[in-house]
């Protein structure tokens, strides 16, 4: 089987994290902050029987190739194959002791059908990127890797980590219910004719903004609007502070992503922009440097106030999950995606730690090339068999039992079903893999307090929609990859302290920011977004 070659790994995926004040030189972390990101997509039941994996084990095989080169036949004959899952978690959760019942549930139900078995690599969000390069650099076994959230597409195209799924028409022959299930959406990770990453969600549409405690809000007689604005948080959070000293209003952690991504919105490429964003590509399609915008030294200079008003309290030593002091009552607010799949599974965390979590949209629902490669899935240039990891992939999303495990674990031992109800599941917080998305959500199971309506929410949200003209774009930066890596490591360094507000006065913020663009324009950010820009150029012509 051809596989695209494994090169060396960058070195701004080894960076180290380390606290910079204002002027200091420290190299920052890749690992990104886990309060930004979303959980895992949700849907209706569909239960499956032995007779129904035997059915589907006899569809995919039928027939020889449906096009040349890789047979739509799966041999059943042949030794069965273990394929290496990655499964993202919020850092610090352990959910070992029940991975092997787990592989064995889904195992009963692959082996028979498509004659392969599972190993599930659970890997904290922080250290994904870290953990996938190594592996693929070291040859150690895993086949579908997480390109999503702090591994975009956009960020690891030239480190040739990826499979090419194109390479004897694999994904047309034995991924055909995800092209079925995902059609145009697949240009987004179609890279220069090779198919890297296709995407993990059925729906693509997000809104952004915080969610809050509202239980909190309400005793304070703080009122957030249901529509708001970064002014609107800023009186929240003053309003906050004033009435109850005991609470965080804001959570900038490691300081690793930037919030106004969240705050403001823009459509970005690779990890924290680092080639470039347009930032309204409904009025210009135009690759700026964020960090060099009004937009972002405004941020800056607010996180500096928020520091000085004492609604910043940590600094970026500071390890902790946003979600673990939110989850803990100690944190107000923190900035992410909303979507239906987000309100029900917050929600129902809220509900399990004593609180009533609600939102503040800032950014309007959108379908971007951001929302989409946000979570694909790939797979590893050095699988052994990607053929059996195309099986399991396409198999997930034909197979709700599977990504139901996947997703939601073991029925009594992780959730219970609603009363009255065969898709409705109460979970009780015992299994959350916070940054996994898989399956077709339409015939999944409905996590509480979401309802019956829960696919319409999302159809609803999707025709409210605004869709971005560069949705299919992504940008190649295999000729870029010595000044990836320098701008990765810009980025990491000078990020930290302006996420929380560590410099000294406005006047040494402003001088801050000001020194972080001209270390990236040394580091080579103009020539990768002039680069970016004529590819989008490019792209957009044949588009006509």
């Amino acid at each position: 089987m051809n596989r695209k070659a494994v090169s060396i790994v960058m070195a701004s995926v080894l960076a180290a994290s380390a606290l910079a004040g204002c002027g200091s030189t420290g190299t920052g972390s890749t690992a990104a902050q886990s309060d930004s990101s979303a959980a895992a997509q949700s849907g209706s039941a569909a239960a499956a029987t032995s007779a129904a994996a035997s059915g589907a084990a006899s569809e995919a095989a039928s027939g020889d190739a449906a096009a040349s080169g890789t047979s739509t036949a799966i041999d059943m004959n042949e030794d069965p194959y273990q394929v290496a899952i990655q499964v993202v978690t919020l850092p610090g959760v352990d959910y070992s002791t029940q991975e092997e019942e787990m592989e064995k549930a889904i195992d009963a139900i692959t082996l028979p059908a498509i004659n392969c078995t599972v190993d599930i690599q659970f890997v904290w969000i922080s250290e994904v990127a870290n953990t996938t390069s190594l592996a693929i650099a070291g040859n150690e076994k895993v086949d579908l890797v997480h390109v999503a959230t702090v591994s975009p597409l956009s960020s690891m195209v030239g480190s040739d980590m990826l499979y090419d799924m194109n390479t004897d028409n694999l994904l047309q022959n034995r991924g055909q219910k995800l092209v079925e299930l995902f059609g145009d959406l697949l240009q987004s990770g179609n890279v220069d004719g090779q198919q890297l990453a296709i995407p993990a969600k059925e729906f693509n549409v997000v809104a952004k903004g915080i969610g809050y405690n509202k239980a909190a809000a309400d005793k304070a007689g703080v009122t957030l609007p249901e529509t708001g604005t970064l002014d609107d948080l800023d009186t929240a959070l003053h309003s906050l502070k004033d009435k109850n000293q005991d609470m965080m209003g804001w959570f900038g952690g490691e300081g690793t992503s930037n919030y106004l991504y969240w705050l403001q919105g823009y459509e970005g490429f690779g990890t924290n922009a680092a080639y470039g964003a347009v930032m309204d590509s409904s009025k210009e399609l135009k690759v700026e440097n964020i960090y060099a915008t009004q937009d972002f030294m405004d941020y800056a200079n607010r996180m500096y106030k928020w520091r000085q008003d004492g609604i910043l309290q940590k600094d970026s030593t500071d390890k902790t999950s946003a979600q673990d002091y939110f989850n803990a009552q100690q944190l107000f607010c923190y900035p992410g995606d909303i979507t239906p799949q987000l309100d029900a599974l917050y929600k129902a965390q809220a509900v399990n730690n004593g609180f009533e979590y609600e939102t503040m949209q800032m950014v309007s629902p959108k379908i971007t090339n951001a929302s989409v490669t946000e979570y694909m899935w790939g797979i590893a240039s050095n699988s052994e068999r990607p053929d059996k990891a195309m099986d399991f992939l396409n198999f997930a999303y034909s197979n709700a039992d599977v990504a139901n495990i996947l997703m939601y674990g073991l029925k009594d031992t992780n959730y219970t079903f609603q009363d009255g109800s065969d898709k409705i599941i109460e979970t009780n917080n015992t299994y959350t893999p916070a940054f996994l998305q898989i399956g077709d959500a339409q015939n999944m199971l409905i996590p509480s307090p979401a309802g019956e309506d829960f696919i319409q929410q999302w159809k609803d949200m999707t025709d409210k929609a605004t869709v971005s003209p560069i949705v299919g774009y992504m940008f190649s930066d295999a000729d870029y990859q010595t000044e990836s890596a320098a701008i990765t490591n810009v980025i990491n360094q000078y990020l930290p302290t302006i996420e929380n507000g560590s410099c000294e006065s406005e006047d040494a913020t402003k001088a801050y920011v000001d020194e972080f663009v001209k270390a990236l324009q040394t580091a080579g950010i103009d020539d990768v977004i002039a680069g970016n820009q004529e590819q989008m150029d490019a792209y957009l012509a044949a588009q006509k």
